[in-house]
Formats: structure tokens, C-alpha cells, sequence
């Protein structure tokens, strides 16, 4: 007998659910990705944004189901990729992307190195989690859970399941897209998923089997990789997500590093050794955004560091962008000093920027309290040939890659993009024309101190310029 589930969903409408699939999503272990917000705090600046991860594998599940059957898989990868779909958050932290970020700096670069060039940190954890857990015994076998890994970590037989689950055009894209727009209350992620995957082929390339877009499909994939590239400038780089993703990585951090508070470092210091993992994953399991919010605004963590600033962030006292600084500003060597060399100087520059910044607000700041923070924007054309120039367009009886096909994307200068060094700090009270007064004076004495950590002190050789 066959079971299924249909599930509300605000995006695709019913969202089935059936068989194994079942089995996994009412384990403790799935459940779990509801107390998982899919954007972090962003919910401080848009409201709505309080979908989880659970919301979206659920929709990951039913894109990547739709698209097994637009490109005609047979049943037996369908219910693999439909499960890779399903499992493939399972191993997010607390507050999502941020964890990753916590996990990397603490970690280190072995744990960096461990995972990969192609792996994130999440990615690395839902692999072990998926070959361990005990949850997954009653829905998966050894060998289902083997090749739900592999089809994860570089795909099984055919580029094709690859591209479906994790590729320019997968699953995972096309639900957060619309999700995130939806809960944010924005329309810079639309695009039309009907279109687009009416106009998906499988075209066989030799022994491989991969996605292409017929011709006609051209225009909808356009406007895919815009809604990435729109959705990306202003809501992921939004300067309030940015200073509430800081904010969350520097609390964490100051409660490993000054609070020493041992249920941070046990959540946070993944073991690069074999021996501990399965400790470690147990340990990471019971945790999700409520647990850790209700564990830091405990009285007893009132005076730490951590306490301070998670309070600071409940409360939306949030830090202000204080330097808005383009590092095109600096050019030549000195930009090239500066890109290799920012992270060695990073403390120096926030210890001496907060005794600035209290000189100009004549109020006591502590270097814990500023953070630089330094991303970059590329241009929507180098953003689709990084992700999006390997999608091919069938014309006629010739594949042409994508960004050789768009008219649209040839128009635009690559060349063009933005890297950003912001500095994010608490400033008291004060009205409009005192704090352009500040960020203005900031401004001036942050390029100072540019030429002079990054000019006359550490010129590089000429062999590295």
C-alpha cells in the first residue's frame, strides 16, 4: 500500500509527500529544521521572514520532483533525488548560513580544508549526519544513505541527477528564490518556474545525460539569473541583514573566546578527528535558533559578552554602519596589500577604529564592539558565468553556452563590481546631521589608515604584485 502526505504549501500549492519520504520527515531529526529560521534574524528588518528550513526542503522536494518528471528519470533515481532533496539542510545550525561562519572561525582552516573546495561546512555535516544518524534506520537503508551522499557530494551516474539537485538551475535555487520574496515581501526573486521548466530537455552529450534549455526558454532563464542577482543586492546584501549576520558571528565568537561559555564550544569546535564526531553530532543536533536564543538571555548570562550583545539583537539595538568603504578607493598596490593582508590586520584596525569612533562620540567603545566586515557584489554577467555560463541552449541541432546565447548578458560590462569594507559599531543617540558629521570623519580617517598599514608599512615584493 501506498502512503502520501499533501502538505499546504504558499508557493507551490500542495506539496505530496509519500512512501520513505514519510519515514524521514516525522523524525526528530527533520522536525528540528522547523526551529531553523531560513534567513538568520533578517526577520529585523522584513518582517514576514520567518519561514524555516523546514518550509523550504519541503519545496526543494516538490521542485526537485517536478523537474524528475519534466526531464523523464526513471523511478528509481526520482525517489533517490526526491530523498537527496529532502535531507540535503539537515545539517544547518543554529541560525542557518551564520553557524557556518562560526563553525569556519573557530575551526579553522582544517576544518575548511576537510570539507573541500567544492563542499560547504553544512554540506560536510549533512553527510555524516545521513550516514549516522540513527533517526534515518526505519526510512533508509545502508546503501540508500550511501548513495544520497554521493549524489550530494558529486552526483551518481549521470550529470543530469547532479544538475537537478546541486547545479546552475537546481532544485534548492528555484525554491529560495520565490520563498525568500515571498516571505521578505519583495518581487526581486520572481520568475517564472512554470515557463522555465516547460522548456528544460535531457540531451544526451556521449555517455552523459544533461540538462539543457531549449531556445524558447532563453528569456525565462534570464530572468532566473536576475532574480538571483536582485534578490542577492537587496535582501541577502540588505546593510541591516549584513549588520544582524555580524552581529550573531561576533556574539557567538566572544562567547567561545572571552565568555569561554563551554556550550558554545561544544556547539561550535567541530573535531577535525574521526574519534569525536559522533559526539559532536549528537550535541549539534539538539540544538536550533529557539534553544540557543532561550540559553543566551538566561540571567546567568546577563553580564557575559554574549549575553550583552544577543540582547542587543532580541531587542533590535543594533549596531550602525559607521564606514561605507569601496576598496576601489585605494587602487594599485595599495589594493593589492590590502587584499592580501586585511585579515592580519583586522584587530588592529577595529581596536583603533573604536578608540576613534570614541574620541568622535565621546563615549566609551570597546574594539569587541566594532566589526569590519568586507564582501563584494560582482556584476550580474560575472555572477551567470559563475553559476549559470555552464547551462546550455539548445538551438537547432548546436548547444551554445548560455552567456554566448543572451543577447542581454553580453550587453553588460563584467568588469563592473563592487567589494565592499564596512564597519558596523553602537552609536549613541544622536540626530541626522551629527551622524553624517561622524561617518563622514570616519571615512577620512579610515582611508589614513589604509595608506598606512597597507602602504608604508607592508609594501608588497614586487613578485607578488
Amino acid at each position: 500500500m501506498s502512503f502520501e502526505r499533501n502538505i499546504r504549501d504558499p508557493i507551490h500549492g500542495f506539496i505530496t509527500v509519500e512512501g520513505r519520504e514519510l519515514d524521514v520527515l516525522d523524525t526528530p531529526l527533520f522536525q528540528r529544521l522547523r526551529r531553523i529560521h531560513q534567513l538568520a534574524m533578517a526577520r529585523l528588518v522584513y518582517p514576514g521572514a520567518l519561514h524555516t528550513r523546514f518550509d523550504h526542503t519541503l519545496g526543494v522536494l516538490h521542485v526537485a520532483g517536478r523537474l524528475c518528471s519534466q526531464l523523464a528519470v526513471d523511478s528509481h533515481h526520482t525517489k533517490l533525488i526526491r530523498l537527496s532533496a529532502l535531507l540535503h539542510d539537515i545539517g544547518h545550525g543554529p541560525f542557518s548560513h551564520v553557524s557556518e561562519s562560526i563553525l569556519t572561525q573557530i575551526s579553522g582552516d582544517a576544518l575548511a580544508k576537510k570539507a573541500g573546495k567544492h563542499d560547504k561546512i553544512h554540506e560536510l555535516i549533512t553527510q555524516q549526519i545521513i550516514l549516522e544518524n540513527s533517526d534515518l534506520n526505519h526510512g533508509l537503508s545502508n546503501k540508500d544513505r550511501e548513495d544520497v551522499v554521493k549524489l550530494l557530494r558529486d552526483g551518481l551516474d549521470q550529470r543530469l541527477y547532479r544538475d537537478i539537485i546541486s547545479g546552475p538551475l537546481d532544485a534548492d535555487k528555484q525554491d529560495y528564490l520565490l520563498r525568500d520574496s515571498y516571505f521578505c515581501g519583495v518581487s526581486y526573486g520572481v520568475y517564472d518556474i512554470h515557463q522555465l521548466h516547460n522548456t528544460l530537455i535531457k540531451f544526451t552529450d556521449g555517455d552523459d545525460e544533461v540538462m539543457v534549455v531549449a531556445k524558447a526558454g532563453l528569456h525565462s532563464l534570464e530572468q532566473f539569473v536576475l532574480a538571483k542577482y536582485y534578490l542577492t543586492t537587496q535582501v541577502y546584501r540588505h546593510k541591516v541583514r549584513l549588520i544582524t549576520d555580524c552581529m550573531l558571528v561576533r556574539c557567538m565568537m566572544l562567547g567561545v573566546e572571552n565568555d569561554k561559555l563551554p556550550f558554545l564550544e561544544s556547539l561550535f569546535r567541530f573535531p577535525i578527528e574521526e574519534g569525536g564526531r559522533s559526539a559532536f553530532l549528537k550535541n549539534y543536533l539538539e540544538w536550533d535558533d529557539q534553544r540557543l536564543s532561550v540559553e543566551l538571555l538566561k540571567n546567568e548570562h546577563a553580564g557575559t559578552a554574549a549575553g550583552q550583545m544577543f540582547r542587543q539583537l532580541v531587542n533590535r539595538n543594533l549596531f550602525k554602519r559607521v564606514i561605507d568603504f569601496k576598496t576601489s578607493e585605494l587602487g594599485g598596490q595599495l589594493l593589492a596589500a590590502f587584499s592580501q593582508r586585511f585579515g592580519e590586520k583586522r584587530q588592529i584596525l577595529e581596536a583603533e577604529a573604536a578608540e576613534k569612533l570614541s574620541q568622535l562620540t565621546e563615549t566609551k567603545i570597546s574594539p569587541s564592539h566594532i566589526i569590519l566586515h568586507r564582501y563584494k557584489i560582482d556584476s550580474v554577467r560575472t555572477q551567470a558565468r559563475n553559476d549559470e555560463a555552464g547551462v546550455l541552449i539548445k538551438c537547432g541541432d548546436r548547444l551554445v553556452p548560455f552567456d554566448q546565447e543572451s543577447v542581454l548578458f553580453q550587453s553588460i560590462d563584467a568588469s563592473l563590481r563592487d567589494e565592499n569594507l564596512d564597519c558596523y559599531a553602537p552609536l549613541p543617540p544622536c540626530d541626522e546631521k551629527k551622524r553624517r558629521s561622524i561617518e563622514s570623519q570616519m571615512h577620512e580617517w579610515f582611508l589614513s589608515r589604509m595608506n598606512h598599514h597597507f602602504d608604508n608599512q607592508l609594501k608588497l615584493p614586487e613578485a607578488a604584485v
